[in-house]
């Protein structure tokens, strides 16, 4: 038998690679977007996710061919902002707030930042546009900074955080007063969302399949939901609580294979062939691995130029 003596794990690498298999069903029943999500978490899984360009020909070949949109699970959340500091989570039904009505309205669906106006009312307004920012300041008096130079909201955060603490934030009307007596019109503040940032099954949103032109709010609609046109496959916008067709999941995730490669030192008793020791030392890590508990899991050497093990060569000390 041979004596195994485990002296270090010098190396070890994980492979983790799982892909989630989306089974996609059209359903012939005219719901809002609201209804179907409903329906499809009832009978199915959720709503559609699409993922991946072969999601998107996958869920383009159940449709039926009516020329007409169905629902899949995207949807633009108006709920659920971001406060530039710390990335503090903001829920506009929850948290104080001071929207000029119909605000915010998201217009052409591309409005995901917030200015502080004249009153003191907020408007949601493109990322993109060039304003005034109110600066928080943290560091000493006073809190509120208004800079009069006019930048982009991304600009204004950079801006607020090299020169202050970081963009306003604003979390009671008296510090929405204080500041509507340092700004004018539309001033920068910490607010944003990202815009169609995920799905009903709360995955979040890496790829997208937009027609040209879209997303577009189309009407001015506050609420947007994502659909697929049965004659291109390609996606759009419509009114959330119109009422279509939809395409709901079933979701499954294949068994896990994990690839897990170590390195180590052994010492051996001499006389011993080494296809004798790759063998022994595989049996008995194979027993250890059950006794812990551990099934299912089949062992191999990684052979390299042919070879499994490699004397060790002796570090040569010098001495003075």
């Amino acid at each position: 038998m041979v004596r195994l003596l485990v002296l270090i794990f010098s190396g070890l690498s994980v492979c983790l690679c799982v892909k989630i298999l989306r089974e996609y069903h059209y359903v012939n029943s005219s719901k809002t977007w609201a209804e179907a999500q409903q329906y499809c978490r009832n009978t199915f899984n959720d709503l559609a996710t699409v993922d991946n360009q072969d999601d998107s020909h996958k869920l383009h070949s159940v449709l039926s061919d009516t020329g007409q949109h169905a629902w899949i699970g995207l949807y633009d959340d108006m709920v659920r902002w971001k406060w530039s500091k710390g990335n503090k989570d903001y829920n506009n039904n929850v948290d104080y707030n001071n929207w000029k009505a119909p605000e915010p309205d998201n217009k052409m669906s591309s409005e995901g930042c917030v200015v502080i106006t004249s009153g003191g009312y907020w408007r949601d307004n493109r990322c993109s546009s060039i304003r005034f920012a109110v600066c928080l300041n943290e560091q000493g008096d006073p809190r509120f900074v208004a800079v009069k130079t006019k930048m982009t909201w991304e600009q204004a955060k950079n801006y607020c955080r090299s020169n202050y603490t970081d963009l306003a934030v604003v979390l009671n009307k008296l510090e929405n007063e204080e500041i509507n007596k340092l700004t004018g019109t539309k001033y920068w503040i910490g607010l944003h969302r990202k815009l169609w940032s995920g799905w009903s099954d709360q995955t979040p949103t890496t790829y997208t399949n937009w027609a040209s032109g879209e997303p577009n709010n189309y009407g001015s609609t506050v609420t947007s939901c994502g659909a697929v046109s049965a004659t291109k496959g390609a996606w759009l916008d419509d009114d959330c609580q119109e009422l279509q067709q939809f395409i709901c999941q079933n979701v499954f995730y294949p068994p896990v294979r994990k690839q897990t490669t170590f390195r180590m030192k052994f010492k051996f008793e001499a006389g011993i062939t080494h296809r004798v020791w790759e063998e022994q030392i595989l049996n008995q890590l194979q027993e250890m691995l059950e006794m812990n508990g551990a099934s299912n899991v089949t062992l191999r050497w990684n052979k390299r130029e042919g070879k499994v093990f490699r004397r060790q060569k002796k570090k040569i000390e010098w001495g003075c």
